[in-house]
């Protein structure tokens, strides 16, 4: 998916006021907000080409940071003591490793990551 006008601006103006009624053409742009300066053709256009190069990493850093909210939960102590939990987490280092290198992912994205395998949680019985 590439970025558009409609991107660029809420980009460069996040406050305003407009409407757009073809995101790829800039002329169809209607701005409603008499207090801030319209962005140029030129700006949107340069933010368009910042965005696309820019989603890559974007996407990594979403991907990571939901793959996290997934397994929070492991990180709880708790969930791994057997004097406190029952069933228990019986594999919480594998998932706090696996933690560890998606958070690397959301720290520092690239833009072909290649995703740890998520463990699955073994439970005492």
């Amino acid at each position: 998916m590439s970025a558009n006008y409609g991107d660029a601006l809420v980009a460069l103006a996040p406050t305003a006021q407009w409407t757009i009624t073809n995101a790829d053409d800039y002329s169809t742009i209607v701005w409603m907000s008499p207090s801030i300066p319209q962005p140029t053709q030129a700006a949107c256009d340069a933010e368009i080409i910042t965005l696309n190069q820019t989603a890559p990493l974007t996407a990594c850093k979403n991907q990571a940071s939901a793959l996290l909210s997934q397994t929070d939960w492991t990180s709880i102590a708790d969930v791994a003591n057997p004097a406190v939990s029952n069933p228990y987490l019986m594999n919480q280092p594998a998932f706090l490793s696996y933690r560890s290198q998606v958070r690397q992912l959301a720290v520092y994205p690239v833009a072909n990551p290649v995703w740890p395998t998520m463990p699955t949680a073994q439970w005492s019985s």
